[in-house]
């Protein structure tokens, strides 16, 4: 007998005795745990569970409050322990974000998480232990300081300068279709808020003197720049006024007169100039060109503006404008030309490169992020045939590195079943953002009867575009309020979304601290949803220290913790740890067909299907109300529960399932 196997039989057996000492006298509550014996279904390594997994705020190994690949390799067997086969990490390259989607390099990894011997490590635990490693990759675009996109940027004869959209008259190349990034759209394709200044710099230091105009309620209102032959500023200093330039290089200004300020420096800009009245804040203290056209002449102010400020441009500089799909300066667009035959373009081959050496490190798959916005236009084919030919070339290198069967990727298309459908074109794994969505609507409205309709009407679309498609389940991620929030931090609606998520079809993913229960939401900005792991009870060790202090506290000081969950049988992340060992035990609940079970129709608040895998079939109920709910299943075996959530009771052929309670039959 293997050891896993014993220690899982002991276990049911103390569970079991347990609950007959809480039964009733008829004997009427089914056992919450698979039957203790030789019949007890060994793990499979096949649950098809992945776990969403925030690098920076998941385990810190050195104390410095980051998340780390040590830290990571150290937590293998808490995943291992909730059935997780495989770990989608997020962005693991060198980047200016503490989250890590503004890429600086693609080969690299970030020296906050370790080298990459340390990511090859934890790469070669993860393996040893049967989990799978999936990078998150940005194809949409790169940070504007990645050294492709800072040499582009420099001139026109760049040999990175097609790596990125760029246009001196954007608006009437999209209207003319030069520009086949967003062609498609023709002129409904321009946002002037998705364009951004780019500027070639001055060589060498500048030796001028500013000089400030202010207006009558002492705001800066006008900029003049001289030259001159000698440094030298006299008086004192205004105390809340600065120059910003180059790399966030800051002067303050010198009181000349009671409507004026004069600063003489030597320096060089990449970009130009602003003005500031705050050393700390930006939008409101910050006073530019009216547009990012205007440019400074020598001995000639410039009308500076406070409600549109862009950059001031310097003398001998010149711009252009590159695109940001995401309407901030922080990122640029990748140009990848035409779809239909992007892969012969500079940037794509370039993005292959590095995913050929991740392929050829060991990683077993790619989640892409923000497929619809590689392309501009997200319903046209465009985004699909580019997804199809990057997934080939991956798919290649793959094999050609001796991996098995085919490479994994999930694509971000972030809306409804409808619109992901046609993406499945170009990939075999979207994430399923339509199930969550009506999930959490279905247990707060206590509607389980539409659910199980729902979905399979999902499937059906999806069905129409690729035979073999893989639903990426999932409840809440990083770009939403976390499902705590959405099902108002009931735990009892938490412990049902999760215990749904994991018997029903697709392969779901588990995001970072669900299984405890987590909650948060992002208008108090990102980092409130992506909250680090409290592994200890007094709140030490915290992966914290890339999140500037944003953690709700409250959350984390009441009680929610692995070391206090896990002496918990009743807790949510003991709910996630049973139902995950159960669909790495039963093949019917990790691979098997999702049907509709038509017993639970009469009753509104109860959803009801069957999962059935090579001759294994499972009758899997929930309840998704406040009150109790009773089920005649007259066709059904209901005297073998491999596991249970909150209160069951079996009479017969009726079921009867308290609050938010669920519960898993062998057929």
């Amino acid at each position: 007998m293997r050891r896993s196997s014993f220690l899982l039989r002991l276990i049911g057996l103390v569970l079991a005795a347990a609950l007959l000492a809480g039964c009733d006298k008829k004997g009427t509550t089914p056992d919450p745990t698979p039957t203790p014996g030789p019949e007890t279904p060994e793990r499979t390594g096949e649950s098809g569970i992945s776990y969403q997994m925030l690098v920076y705020s998941f385990a810190d190994s050195d104390g410095d409050g980051c998340g780390d690949f040590k830290g990571i390799q150290s937590r293998l067997d808490y995943l291992k322990e909730m059935g997780v086969q495989a770990i989608w990490l997020s962005p693991i390259h060198p980047a200016s974000s503490y989250h890590g989607y503004d890429v600086l390099d693609y080969s690299g990894v970030n020296p906050d998480y370790g080298t990459e011997a340390d990511f090859k490590s934890l790469l070669d635990a993860a393996h040893a232990k049967g989990i799978k490693i999936y990078l998150d990759y940005v194809l949409n675009h790169t940070s504007k300081d990645h050294p492709w996109f800072l040499d582009a940027k420099k001139s026109a004869g760049s040999q990175h300068r097609d790596y990125y959209i760029f246009s001196d008259s954007p608006q009437a190349d999209i209207r003319d279709g030069k520009i086949p990034m967003i062609a498609t759209e023709g002129a409904r394709g321009y946002d002037s808020g998705q364009w951004f200044s780019a500027v070639t710099g001055v060589d060498g230091k500048l030796k001028v003197r500013f000089t400030l105009a202010l207006d009558n309620a002492g705001k800066p209102s006008t900029l003049r720049m001289d030259k001159v032959d000698e440094v030298s500023n006299t008086g004192s200093q205004n105390s809340g006024i600065w120059l910003y330039y180059g790399d966030d290089n800051m002067a303050q200004f010198y009181k000349s007169g009671a409507r004026e300020c004069t600063l003489s420096l030597e320096f060089e800009s990449s970009w130009g100039v602003l003005v500031r009245t705050s050393q700390t804040q930006w939008d409101s203290h910050k006073y530019g060109a009216p547009s990012g056209k205007n440019q400074l002449s020598y001995g000639v102010p410039l009308a500076l503006s406070n409600t549109n400020a862009q950059d001031i441009i310097l003398p001998g500089m010149t711009t252009t404008m590159y695109h940001s799909h995401f309407w901030t300066d922080w990122f640029a667009d990748l140009n990848y030309g035409p779809a239909a035959t992007c892969e012969q373009s500079a940037a794509f081959k370039s993005v292959c490169e590095s995913a050929d050496k991740w392929i050829r490190t060991g990683v077993d798959g790619f989640r892409l992020d923000a497929v619809k916005h590689i392309y501009h236009n997200a319903d046209s084919d465009e985004n699909p045939t580019f997804l199809k030919k990057f997934y080939d070339r991956c798919n290649s290198t793959y094999k050609s590195a001796g991996g098995k069967g085919d490479f994994y990727m999930v694509g971000e298309q972030f809306s409804d079943a409808s619109e992901v459908a046609p993406y499945y074109k170009g990939i075999p794994a979207l994430f399923e953002f339509s199930f969550w969505w009506r999930l959490k609507d279905c247990i707060n409205n206590g509607d389980g009867s539409s659910f199980v309709g729902t979905i399979q009407n999902y499937q059906k679309l999806y069905a129409g575009y690729r035979s073999d498609y893989i639903e990426a389940t999932k409840l809440s991620n990083h770009d939403e309020d976390r499902a705590g929030n959405d099902l108002g931090k009931s735990v009892a609606k938490m412990k049902l979304a999760g215990v749904v998520l994991l018997t029903a079809g697709g392969q779901p993913y588990i995001y970072q601290g669900e299984e405890l229960g987590y909650w948060g939401s992002k208008s108090s900005g990102d980092e409130y949803v992506r909250t680090p792991i409290m592994w200890n009870s007094d709140g030490s060790s915290l992966a914290d220290g890339k999140l500037s202090g944003k953690v709700d506290r409250t959350m984390l000081s009441s009680g929610i913790s692995v070391e206090s969950q896990a002496k918990d049988d009743g807790s949510i992340l003991n709910v996630y740890r049973r139902f995950g060992v159960l669909r790495d035990q039963y093949k019917a609940l990790a691979k098997g067909s999702f049907d509709y079970c038509p017993a639970a129709s009469s009753v509104a608040s109860v959803s009801a299907w069957y999962r059935a895998y090579d001759g294994q079939k499972v009758l899997v109920v929930h309840n998704f109300s406040a009150g109790n709910a009773s089920v005649n299943f007259t066709s059904d075996k209901l005297d073998n529960a491999v596991a249970t959530n909150g209160t069951v009771k079996v009479n017969g052929s009726r079921l009867t399932l308290g609050a938010y309670s669920s519960v898993v039959f062998l057929q």
